[in-house]
């Protein structure tokens, strides 16, 4: 290492004194991260000033410095309250701990040197932090006042920048890198050039502007206001994507009686059992689910969505046969269905799905036993013909984008020419509601504009797009996915049902005041609204599209894991392995006709966790 760095990190060990103004920024940091990394027992440090090193609330500190004479001072500096330390090449920053050897680890400034290698660090503290750890950094961003001057000096970040040190696009381990974002601070400071001229002024002068900083400080933490912020830091959380996936399959095929979706007394064609459509909740003295109940509605549309997720898991490199039995059972349900000519009564919602179920199924649970891949191919391809003859499935609705997913699966797997030419066609009539204007898809049904409609045109537009090989459908796509995130994911990650225009969103207020019982819609947030986005993404990134949306992803799943503004962890409070439906934004979980759990959006969420877990999938490649 060349002197120069050397002298550099040895010189950041312990800040100079400084006047209110930068004093501001450093405090501002140092209390943040505190705060967000709370008592930990074994803490690594990487790097950071040694303040933030000193005041650390941890049993057992270990440092990490990327030179010897950093080293050195540090230790001079820190003392007793550091217990161990050890020197890293920035370069290639193997860290030489144990796998889980933290519960917690803080990095307040190192994140914006140049010639640290941040991306392989992250990974490899990734590996060294338990399960339950936390891991909090800064990063300075293109807003930061010493931008200005330390271009090519010093590395600044964007929002999306920052964020995709935590994303796992690319990896193809996901054990090791995935994240969850479970805290940001956000840290105002004034423009450049007044920033110099507070820095010039005498203290007395300086703290009331500070003061005005620590208040707009306050005002982009409450608004999210992500891209007026100075600084920013993360507290990144380890997430088990793969348990959550095993905890709702397991939902999903475990007895009704047990809170689980599994109904062994469902018989319907011979079959043994299968899923029911829902399960209803109350809601006890503490605001939480306290009792799961059978829907026994009829609505046949609600069990085969979550039979596509299912069925997309069981043909991935992640599926198993653990539930083979069970899953063979609802899908001979609805094959007697098919059989007996008893499909008129189900939507394009139901069928479009259950064509996609039974082709991924045929490869998956034939195995050894090709009559049975067969059975299931052929009940596929018997749905299509029923699908694609029916007078009411023309496209003027949005869900008749989900017959696109499940054909564009049936053409993957056969190259069928008349599957091929009726995807051709869907491709255009999906294409062609598609309103330049307001940049969504304009159906006839009265909500077409509603999120899940938006996201389903996308499925169907993407992965018949994908199969056909028709890359110029895609980019529209992206198009849409961008006005998504722009105008409709909140600060928090969470979307909006839809957009709420001002006459719109005054009339809602009016009604609240005047005691209506129940919400404006766009104060419900839907947790499948998440997955139906990830999943989204998923099919555009499969079907080649450009434009990189993994840090709306990052943001969209860590939503439903309490990185939200009510602090609510869904899965947590659901009590039942899979996240709850909906929480409105002043945290209630209760709304008239809105207290269940669908089927539906269980599978949608086993699909998304496929998509991020799987080695050969859209996220990892």
């Amino acid at each position: 290492m060349d002197d120069t760095r050397s002298e550099t990190l040895k010189r950041w060990v312990k800040q100079p004194p400084a006047g209110p103004n930068l004093q501001y920024l450093r405090d501002a940091e140092r209390l943040a991260a505190w705060d967000q990394l709370g008592h930990r027992e074994r803490v690594l440090d990487l790097a950071s000033e040694a303040n933030v090193t000193m005041g650390l609330d941890a049993e057992r500190v270990t440092r990490v410095d990327f030179a010897d004479g950093a080293a050195a001072y540090a230790r001079e500096v820190a003392g007793d309250d550091v217990d161990d330390s050890v020197v890293v090449d920035p370069e290639a920053p193997a860290l030489p701990f144990a796998d889980d050897a933290f519960d917690g680890a803080v990095s307040i400034g190192p994140y914006d040197w140049p010639f640290l290698d941040v991306a392989t660090l992250t990974e490899e503290v990734r590996r060294v932090l338990a399960d339950d750890g936390r891991f909090v950094f800064s990063t300075p961003t293109h807003r930061s006042p010493y931008a200005v001057t330390g271009k090519g000096k010093y590395r600044y970040y964007s929002p999306d920048e920052a964020l995709s040190l935590l994303t796992p696009t690319g990896s193809e381990t996901p054990a090791d890198t995935d994240w969850t974002l479970a805290d940001q601070d956000l840290i105002y400071q004034l423009p450049y050039k007044a920033n110099l001229v507070v820095n010039s002024l005498p203290d007395d002068l300086q703290r009331p502007v500070v003061a005005a900083e620590r208040a707009l400080t306050d005002h982009f933490e409450s608004w999210g206001d992500w891209d007026d912020a100075s600084y920013l830091l993360f507290g990144a959380e380890p997430v088990d994507y793969a348990g959550y996936l095993d905890d709702a399959l397991d939902c999903l095929f475990r007895p009704v009686a047990e809170n689980g979706f599994w109904d062994a007394g469902a018989a319907d064609g011979g079959s043994e059992g299968g899923l029911i459509r829902a399960l209803d909740y109350d809601l006890g003295d503490d605001g939480r689910p306290c009792e799961w109940t059978r829907d026994d509605r009829v609505l046949h549309r609600y069990a085969p969505f979550a039979l596509l997720g299912i069925a997309r898991w069981r043909a991935s490199p992640l599926g198993d046969d653990r539930f083979d039995a069970k899953l063979r059972s609802a899908l001979a349900g609805f094959a007697a269905r098919v059989e007996d000519d008893r499909l008129d009564g189900m939507p394009s919602y139901a069928l479009g799905p259950l064509v996609g179920a039974f082709t991924l199924a045929s490869d998956a649970l034939g195995g050894d036993d090709a009559a049975v891949g067969d059975d299931h191919l052929a009940t596929a391809r018997a749905l299509f013909e029923h699908t694609r003859d029916r007078d009411d499935f023309d496209f003027s609705h949005a869900e008749d984008s989900l017959l696109a997913c499940g054909w564009a699966e049936l053409y993957e797997r056969t190259g069928d020419g008349d599957v091929g030419e009726a995807l051709d066609a869907a491709l255009d009539a999906i294409a062609d509601r598609h309103d330049w204007e307001s940049g969504l898809f304009r159906f006839d049904n009265g909500t077409t504009e509603r999120h899940q409609n938006q996201m389903y045109a996308l499925w169907g537009l993407c992965r018949a797009a994908d199969v056909t090989d028709a890359p110029a459908f895609v980019p529209l796509a992206g198009d849409v996915l961008e006005r998504t995130v722009e105008r409709r994911m909140r600060p928090d990650g969470a979307f909006l049902w839809t957009d709420v225009g001002a006459k719109r969103g005054a009339w809602g207020e009016l009604r609240e005041r005047l005691g209506a019982s129940r919400p404006s819609y766009w104060k419900l947030l839907f947790e499948c609204h998440q997955t139906f986005f990830v999943n989204a993404v998923a099919h555009y990134t499969r079907a080649g599209g450009a434009r990189d949306f993994s840090t709306a992803v990052l943001r969209a799943m860590s939503w439903m894991y309490g990185n939200n503004d009510l602090d609510a962890d869904l899965v947590e409070r659901s009590g039942i392995g899979v996240p709850m439906r909906f929480v409105t934004t002043g945290g209630r979980l209760s709304v008239p006709d809105q207290n269940f759990k669908g089927a539906y959006e269980v599978g949608s969420y086993v699909e998304a966790l496929t998509h991020l877990l799987d080695p050969e999938g859209p996220f990892r490649n």
